[in-house]
């Protein structure tokens, strides 16, 4: 009688297949078994190679396995383990049957913690939502907006990532009352900034721009990052005026480090000439700023030219970051 594959047997066969460049006969009906496993463990593992392998055959296998992790969740896939790795699986896969993004994108896993219990299920809602967006089935904006209001900040940003996607009059309404509501976490507003200038940079730059001239430095902040992560050439003006008026350190700091993620030759041109600044603390964050190019030996040189008349200290940081 052939032994029986322990825990540890199965987990080692499906990371051995994981590190092959494809399958070979025979291999993807082993993983569609493992897929069908008792342990999250197991049937995450073997998720993670039909989706790597884009095994279009398992999509049926992966279907029911969350369903049958769905049964009693929180006792057969503490952290949502094999669920998550189900749904990561079938977006490689680009399955089209929204059915099991739809439970997973509204699926709420309270587990015990010391204290009380904590959802484990926000990086699910969010894969889920990302899958739906590619597919847009009907309903789908009412979803993502009341997802606008999840506990989880990061499903929160998802939501907000996926309306800007979608890119409908609608979903920008929804995104633009978002912005004014606010959010306790300033990562979102941020992401729905971002999220409204990818709808229409033209059209919703300047109210982005407000926020970057809010006194609220918590709102300049969001409004600076939101613009850096768009990569919006046209937003190096607005950056570099807000820079200039002033603020709090971290801010200004902020404001840098966006127009660096401009990645434009306009904006690292500018960084150059703050990099020369005659005052220290403006020198020293445009370093700081550029510090995200530093495998960039031309640009590297073109710095350390015009450091040449820079204080010991501006030099001294300059060495420390670009040439370690």
């Amino acid at each position: 009688m052939a032994k029986r594959s322990t825990f540890d047997d199965k987990l080692a066969a499906l990371r051995k297949l994981r590190d092959q460049d494809g399958p070979n006969p025979g291999d993807a009906a082993s993983v569609r078994k493992a897929i069908g496993d008792r342990s999250n463990f197991v049937v995450a593992a073997a998720a993670d190679v039909a989706g790597a392998w884009r095994l279009a055959e398992t999509a049926p296998d992966l279907e029911k396995a969350f369903d049958r992790f769905m049964v009693d969740p929180v006792k057969d896939d503490k952290n949502c383990r094999a669920k998550i790795a189900a749904v990561q699986a079938l977006e490689k896969l680009e399955h089209e049957r929204a059915e099991v993004f739809e439970k997973a994108a509204r699926h709420i896993q309270p587990e015990p913690v010391w204290g009380g219990t904590e959802d484990t299920a926000p990086p699910l809602r969010s894969a889920a939502m990302v899958s739906l967006t590619r597919i847009n089935p009907t309903g789908l904006s009412t979803l993502l907006v009341d997802a606008l209001v999840d506990p989880a900040r990061d499903v929160r940003c998802t939501a907000a990532s996926c309306l800007g996607a979608i890119g409908s009059e609608a979903a920008a309404l929804a995104l633009r009352l978002k912005a004014h509501l606010g959010d306790k976490e300033p990562e979102v507003v941020s992401e729905v900034l971002r999220a409204l200038l990818t709808v229409s940079a033209e059209e919703y730059l300047p109210f982005v721009r407000g926020f970057l001239n809010s006194p609220v430095e918590a709102s300049a902040e969001a409004a600076a990052l939101a613009m850096g992560n768009a990569r919006l050439p046209q937003a190096l003006g607005p950056l570099l005026e807000r820079f200039h008026v002033g603020g709090s350190t971290p801010l200004r700091e902020t404001i840098l480090i966006s127009v660096a993620m401009l990645r434009a030759s306009a904006a690292l041109d500018a960084l150059l000439e703050l990099a020369a600044d005659d005052f220290e603390p403006t020198a020293k964050a445009a370093l700081n700023a550029l510090k995200i190019h530093k495998h960039d030996p031309k640009l590297v040189d073109r710095l350390a030219a015009s450091l040449k008349n820079a204080s010991r200290a501006v030099r001294e940081q300059f060495a420390r970051d670009f040439k370690a």
